[in-house]
């Protein structure tokens, strides 16, 4: 049985008030869009990676990856959609599978986490002769659907108008185990947070150095810091003199903390510089914005000795993920 896997990744539409990022922000952008919080790292690795890695653990997959366009809402495009570039590679990718011979096509859409295993997936669609079978959670659907390659083949209609005839009559393969949807900021730490307590399948990417606290490669700890575990210094980041690193707090790859700084119960994203003597708590950073969890507000630093850019040369990851065609 070959598999052939579509991923694409989930975009917000324009003016999505429920993407990361207060109400009204300024620059008419939620705190993370879009598809970039695929590919943002989480305890060291990205959520497309993450997928991309179950995928190819299937005994015999091809996986394409594909960007959304914001207008798109759902996980098959409407059988109305007009034409888009991702309509034009979401049709050009199916045709390759089919023509390739797979038994089934996998369609993903990577917004939100799930520990669902698709081999279990697989199995129930096979075990009850589906067309289409989706995924669902306790709060809806997991953007999660395998098809059947022979209801597609031989087809002159476009394959979004052919699967949209299935929908009526689609299995539905019920999953209550752990997904965290990603909507908002609260999202993201409480996934990191489960993560570092493993009460999800999301691992941190390093060595466990001592309990509960795991370093990713090249990672550097001035001996004089303070780690109360459990938490998660990435790779290629350096923490400095009198630093206090406590509260389930991650650090994503590539990051600075410089002298005496607290870290407190906060979540710092890949390639941030954080200034000298500060105190974080309860705060998700990126590169000049900082996100208050309890106050659910967003702030932009323009000081750049407070948040910034690394100055710590990019770790390079150990392979290449998100575009195109992967065997």
């Amino acid at each position: 049985m070959h598999i052939g896997a579509i991923v694409s990744l989930a975009e917000d539409r324009q003016g999505d008030e429920t993407s990361y990022g207060r109400k009204y922000p300024r620059n008419g952008r939620g705190f993370l869009p879009g598809s970039s919080r695929a590919r943002l790292d989480i305890l060291g690795r990205s959520l497309l990676e993450r997928a991309i890695a179950k995928l190819r653990q299937l005994p015999s997959v091809s996986v394409r990856t594909i960007p959304e366009s914001p207008a798109s809402t759902s996980l098959l495009p409407a059988r109305s959609a007009k034409s888009s570039n991702f309509i034009t590679a979401w049709e050009s990718a199916v045709a390759q599978h089919v023509q390739e011979g797979a038994s089934q096509l996998l369609l993903l859409r990577v917004g939100c986490y799930s520990d669902l295993d698709y081999e279990e997936l697989l199995r129930f669609h096979v075990q009850r002769g589906a067309a289409l079978t989706q995924a669902y959670g306790t709060a809806g659907a997991l953007d999660l659907a395998v098809v059947e390659a022979d209801c597609l083949r031989g087809t002159e209609t476009p394959y979004r108008k052919v699967l949209s005839a299935f929908i009526p009559e689609q299995e539905r393969f019920f999953f209550d185990g752990y997904v965290n949807p990603l909507k908002e900021p609260q999202d993201l730490r409480q996934l990191i947070e489960d993560g570092l307590a493993g009460r999800c399948s999301l691992q941190p990417i390093g060595n466990e150095v001592s309990a509960g606290v795991w370093m990713g490669a090249a990672a550097r700890v001035d001996p004089s810091v303070s780690i109360n575990g459990p938490t998660f210094i990435g790779a290629g980041s350096r923490i400095a003199e009198s630093c206090t690193i406590k509260g389930s707090s991650s650090i994503e790859r590539d990051c600075e903390v410089d002298c005496g700084t607290t870290v407190d119960q906060s979540c710092i994203l890949q390639g941030v510089y954080v200034g000298v003597a500060l105190n974080l708590r309860r705060s998700i950073v990126t590169q000049k914005r900082l996100f208050h969890l309890d106050r659910n507000v967003e702030v932009e630093i323009d000081d750049d000795r407070l948040l910034g850019t690394t100055k710590v040369a990019p770790i390079q990851r150990s392979a290449a993920f998100g575009g195109g065609h992967t065997e």
